[in-house]
């Protein structure tokens, strides 16, 4: 795969010349894509430079949880990149053409900052940071939000990415529309009696829809594992192949779950203003309530459950023999506690 790296930047990068692909390795970094490292030694106005790069191959369909789009994410990157300060890795191109890496991929420039944020919290070594961090994040979340949708995707790629048949003509649409989409995938999922969770979710949803709020943008995988940070600040807000438009409370939301699952404290911080909840909503003006977040906390984890759960589904059904299914499937179990949490069910712990 050295090779068509060097073809890409080649082809990307026309300025540069004498391109050498060095410590290529691939590396650990969520189930959705194949991610690689390597550096790009090159040429450019008679100067030798090192460029560092991040390449995202999509895996084999049978592997794919979600199926996303790399050109999508790549002119997503690229305009927030260019019409935000949000931090974001440059993305350099992409290749739709399975031949060149077997599947469609994109190359990225390779920020700097750490991704271990388990080390902002619980004692880390970094806990000294987690406060500025934090900080920074939300306020990175509150551009991402106030971006206007039009300017930052203009073609309409985002409105429904995934082909669910979602219609964002207005919130009341939206939100009925995906809660519909819920509902239709249950059969596709339904592998265990625990799942019947999910379609409870659905009805509660339905039920308790709280007050609209206008769209936006969202990351749609904002979770402790998707930043980095170096010397108190974020570096890099990655990971953006779940993007689509949506309600913000989503991100939101989806934090919350993945502070439980991965026994982070994201929404403790920043703690001079209260908390991140408190803090978007001094930004924002937006005031979502406790009982707004928890709307939203049951709304993402459907969000995700949905394409995981099918995941899972199809290797109960035999159609692949794939070992990641169960991994993927344990890993989500500690979601059902803080679902039946969220509808009220007795006995669950506080």
């Amino acid at each position: 795969m050295e090779q068509s790296v060097a073809a890409l930047m080649q082809q990307v990068l026309p300025e540069i010349s004498n391109v050498s692909i060095e410590g290529f390795e691939q590396i650990a970094g969520g189930f959705s894509r194949e991610t690689f490292k390597c550096d790009a030694r090159v040429t450019r106005n008679g100067s030798e430079e090192v460029l560092p790069l991040i390449l995202r191959k999509d895996p084999p369909d049978v592997e794919a949880i979600l199926h996303t789009d790399r050109s999508v994410e790549h002119n997503l990157i690229e305009s927030l990149r260019l019409r935000t300060t949000i931090p974001v890795s440059r993305s350099y191109g992409y290749e739709m053409d399975p031949a060149p890496f077997g599947h469609p991929a994109m190359l990225l420039e390779r920020a700097t900052g750490s991704g271990q944020t388990s080390a902002l919290f619980n004692g880390g070594a970094d806990e000294d940071q987690a406060e500025s961090v934090i900080k920074h994040l939300c306020e990175v979340l509150v551009e991402l939000h106030s971006c206007s949708i039009e300017k930052i995707d203009p073609d309409g790629a985002l409105t429904d990415p995934f082909h669910r048949g979602i219609d964002i003509k207005s919130w009341d649409a939206f939100m009925d529309s995906t809660i519909e989409f819920f509902e239709s995938s249950y059969t596709s999922l339904n592998y265990d009696p625990m799942l019947m969770i999910a379609l409870d979710a659905v009805y509660t949803l339905r039920r308790n829809k709280p007050r609209p709020m206008p769209l936006a943008i969202v990351h749609g995988d904002f979770n402790p594992a998707n930043f980095l940070y170096e010397n108190g600040q974020v570096s890099a807000l990655i990971d953006w192949e779940a993007s689509r438009v949506g309600d913000p409370r989503e991100d939101l939301g989806w934090m919350v779950l993945m502070d439980v699952v991965s026994d982070a404290h994201v929404m403790d911080y920043p703690k001079k203003e209260g908390g991140f909840l408190a803090y978007y909503n001094k930004l924002t003006g937006n005031d979502i309530t406790p009982e707004e977040l928890g709307y939203f906390t049951l709304f993402g984890t459907m969000q995700i459950a949905v394409p995981v759960q099918q995941f899972v589904s199809r290797r109960v059904n035999k159609e692949y023999m794939l070992l990641l299914p169960y991994y993927v499937a344990q890993s989500s179990i500690p979601a059902f506690p803080l679902m039946s949490k969220l509808m009220g069910y007795e006995g669950v712990p506080a």
